[in-house]
C-alpha cells in the first residue's frame, strides 16, 4: 500500500499569453482553446458548448482578438442546404502556429 506524501498534490503549472503593451492580453490560454475547438468543431457555437461558455462570450473573445490584432482570424461561411461552418483564416492559422511555437 503506497502512502500519499505531503506534497503529492503540488505541481508546476504555467501558461502563455500573446500580449500587447497597449491592448494587454490578446491570446490567452482560454482564447487558444477556443480557436482550437473552433478548428475541430467547425463552429463557434459548438466550440462554446464544448468549453461550457456562452456563444456571446466566445464571439466577444474572437471580435476582441481580431480588433486588437487588426486581422480577421476566422472565416465564416453562412448556412444553407449543407449548413454553415467557421474555419481559421490564413492569418488565424499563422497566429495559432506562432502561439504553438
Amino acid at each position: 500500500m503506497s502512502q500519499k506524501k505531503k506534497y503529492d498534490n503540488i505541481y508546476v503549472d504555467y501558461s502563455f499569453s500573446l500580449s500587447d503593451k497597449e491592448q494587454g492580453d490578446i491570446i490567452t490560454p482560454e482564447m487558444w482553446t477556443l480557436l482550437k475547438m473552433i478548428e475541430t468543431e467547425g463552429s463557434i457555437s459548438a466550440a462554446a458548448n464544448q468549453m461550457k461558455i456562452s456563444y456571446r462570450k466566445a464571439w466577444d473573445m474572437v471580435k476582441s482578438c481580431e480588433t486588437s490584432l487588426g486581422i480577421e482570424i476566422l472565416h465564416k461561411v453562412r448556412g444553407g442546404a449543407s449548413g454553415g461552418k467557421t474555419v481559421l483564416s490564413p492569418e488565424g492559422e499563422k497566429l495559432m502556429t506562432a502561439y504553438d511555437n
